[in-house]
């Protein structure tokens, strides 16, 4: 009994539109935001690589330029110094003295201003013992140009051979291994450089693949958010489409029910009341003409009992189209006395288990009552139900109306098998709607079924009295 057939609302459940986009926006931002960083950090990266590839260069090239300018210097003082030795006693000496002084002075300069920039510790030990060697070298300056000892061409290439070769074969030797240490350091720092450029494009891999992943993140959400919404416009489409058609066919039903309520109302008041009055009307004629009291007597009380019956008639269609006690006593009172009613008319067993005493809107109390009359039309038209039992709840401002039955039940499918069951439920569900309410129906077969509305709760103030209760 307890298994959901159908449920029916004042309004369907739609997801908060608002958190769906900014959920998207911020995703989006993201990954625009990932983008942008990752670009920036390339940028950045290349800089700095850049930036420490053109200083190595740039290290690189002034040693060599050093090492250049003193390899020159050093190779052409050497020859300054054999022309000075051979030509002993020449105008020229003058000449030599001054370009060894100005090659001198160049190489100091060179080594001044580029040997405090060297950091590494074997370079600058290197460069120390070139600067050693230097200063041995330009010594034998003073030796070639001394006025007081006259060289003879043995001499000079004596001295030659013995002093300035060898210091200058010495000086080219260290620039040698100079040349080989910054050639390994360029190399070196070649290969920092290298292993640089391959951090950098780790870097950017790892951070252009968690754009990329976090890109499909947000376009799977994306393409998820888009087929929920395609699915629920696809069931929201249905729902119209099915609502649609309830209300073509409860319209219809409406016209078919209303002219035969309008034929059943002709037929009771011709049979039953314009009988009962033709009889009535016969039996007063019956007692003018007679000429005796007993006659005349039976004839009025047997047009009393018609009268009596017709009154009944009367006033059982007058609860059928609207109970005056609902509008005299509310909603609790008129169930319980067509409740009593109903159980003498069918045979089935019906109570009010549960109620409320507060007095109701007009509304609300005619929706409630008219719910209850088409429930329990369905239970004795379909149901076989033996036993039926009514609640009313006041819970949370709403009024909660539950009708039960143990009668045989019906399955899960779209719509009961009998067709103006289906519309009675129908019916029902658009006048709880029609209040703002919800329908529901639980049935399961052999397990009987469960009808649930819930409508906003009003209430009547008490001070109201009983013109001003009818004129609601």
């Amino acid at each position: 009994m307890n298994r959901p057939h159908t449920a029916h609302g004042g309004g369907g459940f739609r997801r908060p539109a608002f958190s769906t986009r900014v959920a998207l926006a911020t995703g989006f931002a993201i990954v625009f935001g990932l983008w942008l960083l990752w670009g920036y950090q390339l940028g950045r990266s290349l800089q700095d690589i850049e930036r420490s590839v053109a200083t190595v260069h740039e290290e690189y090239v002034r040693g060599e330029q050093t090492l250049s300018k003193v390899r020159t210097n050093v190779l052409l003082g050497s020859i300054y110094l054999r022309d000075a030795l051979i030509d002993n006693g020449s105008p020229r000496r003058d000449y030599y003295r001054a370009e060894l002084t100005r090659l001198r002075a160049q190489v100091e300069t060179s080594l001044t201003t580029y040997v405090p920039e060297v950091t590494s510790v074997v370079e600058r030990q290197h460069w120390a013992l070139l600067q050693a060697e230097l200063s041995k070298f330009w010594e034998s300056r003073s030796l070639a140009f001394s006025d007081t000892d006259t060289n003879s061409a043995a001499q000079a290439a004596a001295m030659l051979r013995t002093r300035v070769v060898p210091r200058r074969e010495t000086i080219l030797q260290v620039l040698d291994q100079l040349a080989a240490l910054q050639a390994e350091a360029n190399r070196r720092r070649q290969a920092e450089a290298n292993g640089l450029y391959q951090q950098v494009r780790l870097r950017l891999m790892s951070m252009g693949g968690a754009t990329l992943l976090m890109a499909l993140i947000v376009a799977v959400m994306a393409s998820r958010h888009v087929s929920r919404l395609q699915r629920e416009i696809e069931r929201q489409r249905a729902a119209e489409q099915q609502n649609r058609q309830d209300l073509e066919r409860l319209s219809a039903r409406l016209v078919d029910a209303q002219e035969e309520e309008r034929r059943r109302l002709a037929r009771e008041l011709h049979d039953e009341v314009g009988q009962a009055l033709t009889a009535v009307k016969m039996d007063i004629g019956i007692a003018l003409r007679a000429d005796n009291r007993t006659r005349a007597t039976d004839a009025l009380e047997e047009a009393s009992e018609i009268t009596e019956t017709v009154l009944r008639g009367v006033r059982d269609l007058s609860q059928l189209l609207h109970p005056s006690m609902l509008d005299d006593f509310g909603l609790p009172t008129t169930l319980r006395t067509y409740l009593r009613n109903f159980s003498h008319r069918t045979g089935i067993r019906a109570q009010l288990a549960e109620s409320i005493e507060a007095r109701l809107l007009p509304a609300i109390e005619v929706c409630a009552f008219r719910i209850v009359q088409e429930a329990f039309n369905n239970i004795v038209q379909h149901s076989g139900a033996t036993a039926c039992t009514v609640m009313l709840r006041a819970a949370s401002g709403t009024l909660w109306l539950t009708i039960d039955d143990n009668g045989r039940g019906f399955g899960p499918t779209p719509q009961p098998p009998d067709a103006r069951y289906g519309l009675g439920l129908i019916g029902m569900r658009e006048r709880a709607q029609a209040l703002g309410g919800t329908f529901a129906v639980e049935s399961a077969p052999g397990g009987g079924t469960r009808i649930s509305v819930g409508l906003p709760l009003q209430t009547v103030p008490e001070a109201v009295d009983e013109p001003e209760r009818q004129a609601m």
